[in-house]
């Protein structure tokens, strides 16, 4: 016989943390901390803190579900998904807002009826995700590149039930630095691993809403997704290693995705500003025009409709100048005459790099 013969796979057992407990080493949290608070003051600048929580289409295919679809209807389809993903990342941050508003000493957090159904709006119209959603029924394998195979430790049914009361019941209570908080229940959400698929997806929304709920991060303005994806190894053997005790190695790496993609966006978000202002001055002393441009603080298009009620003159002869001076062009993707000024919207489009120094 020839080739290499399958590895036995290694258990990932559940990470159940004390009450309390921390994972981040004091150093990475600081960091971590420096870097949201820089992110908060760049952030004053924008109208919508959501503004970058952007559709993008998922770079990583399940052939055996969709290999055969037509390439065109493949690209409706996970344009389709990206977009009920973004709709649903909003819906659970402004759910966030409005417990915090409601009861404004409480940290929000998600009950398990909830979470299964934001995992649903989630995963809709994804062809990589058959189905509707829910939490598994069955037992969780996963296989690394490299072949090593590992199975989550919790069976489905009554025992996923359980591990997925706790986790509500631990956010709901815990008295964990709020950073720790967010990484342990994101740790959590993947050692239980409670979909089919769309675990990860899920779990770094709910980080981010976790933030937000702790009021370290004033919108969805982390790519953690876009960090994940050009960190994986590293992060994958993280989880491993926390569910075999090293919840520092977790702490730590949780700690840098969010110094990194916090660090990232504050430098678009002033590379926003300063396009914006320049744009702003290339339409003189114009007022309506420059009401026109202010309305990207909050907004990726413009368009004569979305913007009746925000200027106090008709809009359409601002719009009609700043396309004839180039400042603005047709919206590449929205209909019904959108408008976009371009750098701006490629800024929102491009997903997280890493520095190129590294």
């Amino acid at each position: 016989m020839t080739g290499r013969l399958p590895t036995a796979a290694r258990r990932i057992k559940p990470v159940v943390p004390p009450p309390g407990a921390e994972a981040v080493p004091p150093g990475d949290r600081a960091r971590a901390l420096d870097a949201l608070a820089e992110l908060a003051a760049a952030a004053t600048h924008l109208g919508d803190p959501d503004l970058f929580h952007r559709a993008r289409a998922r770079a990583r295919l399940h052939l055996r579900h969709v290999g055969a679809t037509d390439p065109r209807l493949l690209a409706e389809q996970l344009t389709s998904a990206a977009e009920h993903r973004i709709a649903a990342g909003l819906l659970a941050v402004r759910s966030v807002r409005a417990e915090l508003a409601e009861r404004p000493s409480t940290r929000p957090h998600f009950t398990p009826d909830a979470l299964a159904e934001l995992h649903r709006l989630l995963v809709a119209a994804d062809p990589n995700i058959p189905g509707g959603g829910g939490l598994r029924r069955t037992t969780a394998r996963i296989t690394w590149p490299d072949g090593r195979r590992f199975v989550i430790a919790v069976a489905p049914g009554r025992p996923l039930h359980g591990h997925i009361e706790r986790w509500y019941r631990w956010g709901a209570r815990t008295s964990s630095p709020a950073l720790d908080m967010a990484a342990l229940q994101m740790l959590r959400l993947f050692t239980v691993h409670p979909f089919p698929d769309g675990n990860g997806r899920i779990a770094r929304l709910l980080a981010q809403c976790d933030l937000v709920g702790a009021g370290l991060l004033p919108g969805l303005l982390l790519d953690l997704d876009g960090w994940v994806d050009a960190n994986r190894d590293a992060h994958d053997r993280a989880v491993v290693a926390a569910a075999e005790g090293d919840l520092p190695q977790w702490g730590t790496l949780f700690a840098r995705a969010v110094t990194e993609t916090a660090r990232h966006r504050t430098a678009t978000l002033a590379e926003h500003r300063r396009i914006l202002v320049a744009a702003t001055a290339r339409a003189g002393d114009d007022p309506t025009a420059v009401a026109v441009l202010e309305a990207f603080r909050s907004a990726p298009a413009v368009s004569a409709e979305s913007l009746r009620d925000l200027v106090p003159h008709d809009p359409r002869p601002a719009l009609t100048r700043l396309r004839t001076a180039g400042i603005l062009t047709p919206h590449p993707r929205l209909p019904g005459g959108a408008l976009t000024e371009p750098r701006l919207l490629a800024l929102l489009d491009a997903p997280y790099a890493p520095p190129a120094d590294r």
